[in-house]
């Protein structure tokens, strides 16, 4: 008896269920931290890796221009022009298409200087996923302080309530259910997502739930954001009130 619970970004994991509530909370919640924290650490130094090698290949680029445009020279340059005026006009190009040079190392320029304004947003990405990835890092090891050692207190006395949600979103309301079996309030085979609850300063107020997780941004390289959209694994939940104010319409 298994179910699939979900954190992070695009992580999973499966779980038994033949065990108490409370042991299989204690376990998704370490084990779901510990992927996170491994993950995160991979993707600093892949992020690291490919932003130090985008900046090694733009120096590379940027002294093959600098050739390129000596090879070439004033001089060649308006030896070119010349012998262009002499020639066959060709047509105009059509609206929209690129002018291709006609010398080679003239197109090899170009393309160098494209590829260099696409390494250079790319190496200034990084450096924001780098910043973020690591302000993820202390965000999770501050939730880790939050959640007291002894299991009890985190869900009794501590700031922080664990939590598993449905794909829906729906609490499944795993801190009255501790001592029962997980077979008993959860289904076989259904996904879940571990997550938490703030709790509030007001006792009338609601919890706010949080999944575990982070944003896509800071996992993915350069190439992958390309089109990426970043889904919550929780969907934005309706307050009372605003469910009154609707009713009221």
């Amino acid at each position: 008896m298994f179910i699939l619970v979900l954190f992070g970004y695009k992580q999973f994991k499966v779980f038994t269920i033949d065990c108490l509530g409370q042991t299989l909370i204690d376990c998704i919640w370490n084990t779901s931290l510990k992927e996170i924290n491994k993950n995160l650490t991979l993707k600093e130094e892949q992020h690291t890796k490919d932003q130090k090698n985008a900046s090694s290949k733009i120096k590379h680029n940027e002294a093959r221009i600098k050739e390129i445009s000596q090879q070439l020279g004033d001089e060649a340059e308006q030896a070119v022009k010349k012998d262009d005026k002499k020639a066959t006009k060709a047509p105009p190009p059509k609206k929209g298409k690129e002018v291709v040079p006609n010398n080679p190392l003239e197109a090899e320029r170009m393309d160098l200087q494209k590829e260099n304004e696409k390494l250079t947003d790319a190496v200034a990405k990084y450096t924001d996923k780098l910043q973020k990835l690591r302000a993820a890092v202390e965000k999770f090891k501050g939730i880790i302080i939050k959640l007291k050692t002894d299991l009890n207190e985190r869900f009794i006395n501590g700031t922080l309530v664990l939590e598993l949600f449905d794909k829906t979103g729906e609490r499944k309301f795993i801190k009255t259910k501790l001592d029962l079996r997980a077979n008993e309030f959860l289904s076989e085979k259904a996904t879940y997502i571990i997550g938490y609850l703030q709790q509030t300063q007001q006792p009338d107020e609601e919890e706010t739930p949080f999944a575990l997780e982070y944003e896509g941004f800071i996992a993915r390289t350069y190439d992958e954001d390309i089109g990426a959209v970043d889904e919550p694994l929780l969907a934005p939940q309706v307050k009372k009130d605003d469910k009154k104010k609707k009713g009221k319409k």
